[in-house]
């Protein structure tokens, strides 16, 4: 069972609470019109890893950290594997909390037949819905107005004041060597830009370090 990973990154502040860990998958059937992560919605942009492999590379990262967020791409198109990665995962790492993002609404997600509702089941914190660049966003961890931030689960609940005063426009910066460096948050284009011609030549689309998980 493989997972169609594009990046994995660490610490991460910018994409939900606390000090995080942040799976980009590759491949999305959505392709939503001026999507932010265009070079994921192909599965040909990722690499197909073990699911074993990635939770051995999960594993060897600080335990401290406070959970794991997952992006793309489209986590929701990959139910199957990340359910068994997730599993596994929440058996060594219990305290952890999930958070994912996802283009389908949460009501397409309980309505489908084809293994989302159960990656849903191990999700506390789903941001849902597409993304439209022409409706502002309201909140500071979600893209666009027209998502919702969802809190699924107990733990997902005690977080939510966390994440209601996340700071809006919050970046991280990834390096990986000069090649592949990315900004990692949700910004608008405006204070991407800004950003990226401070730093020099950071590219402006929201993504993550070169760091191969694997």
């Amino acid at each position: 069972m493989n997972v169609v990973l594009y990046r994995l990154a660490y610490p991460v502040t910018s994409l939900g609470p606390g000090t995080r860990i942040v799976l980009w998958v590759a491949g999305c059937a959505q392709r939503c019109e001026r999507c932010v992560s265009p070079e994921m919605q192909d599965a040909a942009a990722g690499k197909a890893v073990p699911v074993d492999i990635v939770l051995r590379r999960l594993l060897e990262l600080d335990p401290q950290l406070d959970g794991i967020t997952l992006s793309g791409g489209e986590p929701f198109d990959q139910p199957v594997a990340l359910v068994r990665l997730l599993s596994a995962l929440r058996d060594h790492r219990p305290a952890w909390s999930v958070m994912a993002y996802s283009g389908y609404t949460l009501n397409e997600i309980c309505g489908d037949m084809m293994g989302r509702a159960e990656l849903l089941n191990k999700v506390d914190i789903l941001i849902d819905g597409p993304y439209r660049k022409d409706v502002p966003a309201r909140q500071a961890l979600a893209g666009s107005g027209n998502q919702r931030i969802h809190y699924l689960t107990e733990r997902g609940r005690a977080l939510r004041v966390a994440v209601e005063s996340s700071p809006p426009q919050q970046l991280n910066l990834g390096l990986a060597n000069g090649e592949g460096d990315m900004l990692i948050g949700v910004a608008g284009d405006e204070t991407r830009k800004a950003v990226s011609d401070a730093l020099g030549a950071v590219p402006e689309d929201e993504a993550c370090p070169g760091e191969d998980a694997c």
